[in-house]
């Protein structure tokens, strides 16, 4: 299937597009800028595409204009499942070698349909499950899983309250992040080496939680920390930019991405809020290790700061998911200026200074447009309000529970 034999290319682009659903024309206009670029001798274009409709999944080594494109049909597959995925990735590496690979995640963004929801609800033998439960989840944050596993998880919970309670409080996001880390240790397995970039055409994937389940099987994350509009990604742009040279560094190429996402929306006069950041995953301490002194400090100094936190909260506009996932950037500074204790503000002001651009390690590009989001720094964290909801069940299962964030959110609702 490889015309070039053994010879290894410099990049081997992989993109997964879970399309069977209301996003599926997207998918096309997508392979469409794919095509405007095409492969290279030195740069492997390759897409797996799970379309709405009747033509099944299919795998493309793609081409420039779509001329003598390999096409292999997959006949109908689960893209929501994490073996279909690694399947991807087995067969890319097998067939398109390179020294280095990307892997772009496009996902469930418009929502699982009812009928599947359904159908993942009867496979677990959900209790109490009806249609109408199908409609409400599809359309809830539940709705942007990107593995079918947490769907599944959520409705094997014994009862409708519950299963609602999962889906507003971030268990699952949680649990997508769990399954998300599980993919990517067996993808370096399959690779023999990290994933140099992974690239993440979804919505609110640029979260502190996820670059953390992430950090040890990949370099840099790609994404957003807002809802993408429906046109995601402008290929075309960002394959350019690949080919012409192709020995530009993941760095290179992740900084690349975040700069012409943003710009193509501004470009075409787009009025809604669009973000986009590139994450060095062996950074990530530079953040982490400030939010653990921040943590200390509001546990202390509670409970007053409890009130501090939620006039912080309500300060800060960048927030997503529900109310569950927050800009660091802008809380930090919300809270710094909120506090009346001076551990507090300090720690606050050392979070916030970690994501200044000049200092800053972690988030090494970030550009972002609309009011809404004009204070963004480029990477949020989970941190439920009081009132609206309580910390996730399956919070503490994730890497970074193991920090002392999740010590503080639990203070903070207990308090």
């Amino acid at each position: 299937m490889n015309n070039q034999g053994d010879k290894k290319a410099k990049w081997t682009f992989m993109v997964y597009l879970a399309g069977d659903n209301n996003l599926s024309a997207a998918g096309d206009k997508d392979m469409d800028e794919m095509r405007k670029v095409g492969s290279t001798d030195e740069v492997h274009i390759v897409a797996e595409f799970d379309n709405a409709g009747d033509r099944g999944t299919r795998r493309f080594h793609v081409q420039k204009d779509g001329i003598d494109e390999t096409v292999v049909k997959m006949g109908e597959t689960d893209s929501g499942s994490p073996e279909v995925l690694l399947d991807f990735i087995k067969w890319s590496r097998k067939n398109y070698p390179a020294d280095r690979y990307a892997l772009v995640l496009w996902n469930h963004g418009g929502g699982w349909e009812p009928s599947e929801v359904e159908r993942i609800a009867e496979q677990v033998k959900s209790a109490d499950f009806n249609l109408r439960e199908a409609h409400e989840r599809s359309s809830s944050s539940l709705g942007r899983a990107f593995f079918r596993t947490t769907v599944a998880e959520i409705y094997s919970l014994p009862s409708v309250a519950e299963r609602a309670i999962a889906c507003d409080d971030g268990s699952g996001h949680s649990l997508d992040t769990i399954e998300l880390g599980k993919v990517l240790e067996k993808t370096e397995r399959i690779l023999g080496q990290k994933l140099d970039l992974l690239g993440m055409d979804a919505c609110l994937m640029s979260n502190l939680e996820v670059a953390y389940q992430a950090r040890p099987f990949v370099d840099y994350i790609v994404a957003s920390e807002e809802d993408e509009p429906n046109d995601g990604w402008p290929y075309d742009l960002v394959l350019g930019k690949l080919v012409a040279p192709a020995d530009v560094s993941p760095e290179g190429l992740a900084k690349q991405i975040v700069d012409a996402y943003v710009q193509s929306y501004i470009d075409r006069g787009y009025t809604g809020a669009v973000t986009q950041s590139a994450l060095d995953l062996t950074q990530v301490d530079a953040l982490v290790n400030p939010l653990d002194l921040l943590s200390d400090a509001i546990v202390a100094h509670l409970p007053r700061a409890r009130r501090e936190i939620g006039e912080a909260l309500y300060k800060t506009t960048a927030h997503f998911w529900r109310g569950t996932l927050w800009d660091i950037a802008q809380f930090g500074m919300a809270l710094a200026d909120e506090t009346e204790d001076d551990v507090v503000r300090q720690a606050a002001e050392a979070v916030r200074d970690a994501l200044q651009p000049q200092s800053n390690a972690f988030v090494i590009a970030e550009r972002h447009n609309g009011a809404k989001v004009q204070h963004c720094g480029g990477a949020t964290i989970y941190l439920p309000p009081r009132i609206l909801h309580k910390v996730s069940r399956h919070y503490k299962e994730l890497d970074y529970a193991k920090h002392r964030w999740l010590a503080m959110l639990e203070a903070y609702h207990s308090a």
